[in-house]
């Protein structure tokens, strides 16, 4: 009796063995009752939140953390050498600041919290910081009243055993939570459907072109076939049509045989148009740009502009800063009073905007050319420390001036005035130059002596004007103007 069950049931064993192996479990849901696990909000570290995480732990790794003095105005002078700069360039044996730092944003992004252990030294200084695994929270203790809001934390350590860590042995990070006023939230909590409903996407993405068994065509008959025959039936159709040297082959169906095509459902196809929705919103949650991950094709240098301006100012700035209140509070009074940790500002300038405010500034007087120059980290010049004078200003407030001291008065004022209009028309064609020049006559204001006649000041200005359309320098000018006759040439 055994053997004949086995020798019934040999079949069915080795059909079953030779069906390919079932795909691996895809990750938990993060919707549902188990939305709080943050092991559950680790592992949803894939598809549009990775790409959201790492973006932004990127750009806040790599964002340079300096240490000033304090002073009541604010950061006062940068203070280059203290033991807090050491352990923040070398938090532990086996971590860089940068891998540290990113570490804990991806924590912070992906459960709301992200926590470090501050190992001190005999003195009681910290001497190493070490992130701790979400996941392994068990519970964050609170005191009786507000006086003590949180008492310690209690992590899952290796092996099956806990510990309670004190408040000040932990950096504490998180996101803020409307739910709690010890716990944090994560952007992605705010999305668990909308990554639900993306990774379903995704299995069935995979699955489909993976583990689809629907064939392209079926052979049909109504008679009943042998399994040789049916295997005969198959191998000759496969010959004859499979490859490309046997495509569009006509062929001859015999036993009654008839093809009936398969095809997809549109379904199939819609269910994937899900994953542009699910990525929106996902990457809504955490406010990174879609252009910012090179989701958009027609971003010229504009767009890719005010892209990164956007990126740095609503999502990496607020995550500075949070990161800047939480070391302020927990490392810095450590080390004593009068220190304040800063990140440089992330947020690139508008260059288009910040010329055009320079030019404004530099043509109203407010700023010197020297001033500008130290804002650009260049060094001053002989000439540059007198302020660009506006239309209809004089010469040391003079209101007429005699033709002897002319010539005198037009040098000075081609040394004053001069090369803040030859820095601002550097680079323009001539034809440029003086439809400016025409469109704001008050432009060459500055350089015309006051009180001079107004056929002589008509000629200087037109010379002028050539020397600016043909890009003449200041030492040109000036020895175009000490020669004499100069006003029956041009330089233009």
């Amino acid at each position: 009796m055994r053997a004949w069950l086995k020798r019934i049931t040999r079949p069915l064993v080795r059909r079953r063995l030779d069906l390919p192996p079932a795909p691996p479990a895809p990750p938990p849901f993060l919707g549902g009752a188990a939305q709080g696990s943050r092991a559950q909000q680790l592992m949803s570290y894939q598809g549009w939140v990775y790409a959201a995480v790492n973006v932004i732990a990127g750009r806040v790794a790599g964002m340079p953390l300096r240490l000033y003095a304090r002073t009541p105005a604010g950061p006062g002078p940068e203070v280059l050498e203290h033991p807090l700069l050491d352990l923040l360039a070398q938090p532990n044996p086996i971590m860089t600041s940068r891998q540290l730092r990113f570490t804990l944003v991806t924590h912070l992004e992906l459960t709301g919290m992200a926590f470090a252990l501050v190992i001190n030294n005999a003195l009681g200084r910290p001497a190493e910081l070490w992130p701790l695994n979400p996941a392994d929270l068990l519970e964050i203790q609170t005191g009786q009243d507000t006086r003590q809001a949180i008492s310690g934390f209690k992590f899952c350590l290796p092996g099956g055993a806990s510990a309670v860590f004190a408040p000040q042995e932990v950096l504490y990070l998180r996101h803020p939570s409307p739910m709690s006023l010890v716990h944090g939230m994560s952007p992605i909590a705010a999305m668990a459907h909308a990554f639900d409903i993306d990774l379903a996407v995704r299995v069935y993405q995979r699955n489909f072109f993976r583990n689809s068994a629907r064939p392209e065509v079926v052979l049909s008959t109504d008679q009943r076939l042998t399994e040789d025959e049916a295997r005969r039936l198959l191998t000759r159709w496969n010959q004859k049509h499979q490859g490309l040297a046997h495509v569009f082959e006509p062929t001859l169906l015999d036993a009654g045989l008839k093809v009936q095509p398969l095809s997809y459902s549109a379904k199939d196809f819609e269910f994937m148009a899900l994953a542009g929705w699910t990525q929106d919103n996902i990457l809504a949650a955490y406010g990174v740009p879609a252009g910012k991950l090179g989701l958009v094709k027609d971003v010229n240098r504009a767009n890719a502009q005010g892209i990164d301006i956007t990126f740095n100012s609503e999502c990496i700035r607020p995550r500075l800063e949070l990161i800047e209140d939480a070391f302020a509070g927990f490392l810095l009074p450590r080390y004593g009073g009068g220190l304040l940790l800063k990140h440089d500002n992330p947020v690139p300038s508008d260059r288009a905007q910040v010329l055009k405010e320079t030019m404004a500034q530099l043509d109203r007087g407010v700023l010197t050319i020297n001033e500008v120059r130290a804002g650009l980290g260049r060094s001053p010049v002989a000439w540059g420390d007198q302020p660009f004078q506006g239309p209809g200003t004089g010469l040391g407030g003079a209101e007429d001036i005699s033709s002897n001291d002319f010539n005198t008065a037009v040098l000075d004022l081609a040394r004053r005035h001069y090369p803040a209009l030859e820095g601002r028309f550097a680079g323009w064609s001539r034809g440029k130059v003086r439809a400016a020049l025409a469109s704001e006559p008050g432009l060459l204001a500055p350089l015309l002596p006051p009180g001079a006649p107004e056929d002589q000041s008509k000629r200087l200005n037109d010379y002028l004007a050539g020397c600016l359309a043909r890009g003449w320098g200041l030492k040109l000018v000036l020895a175009g103007l000490g020669r004499q006759g100069w006003e029956d040439r041009s330089c233009g």
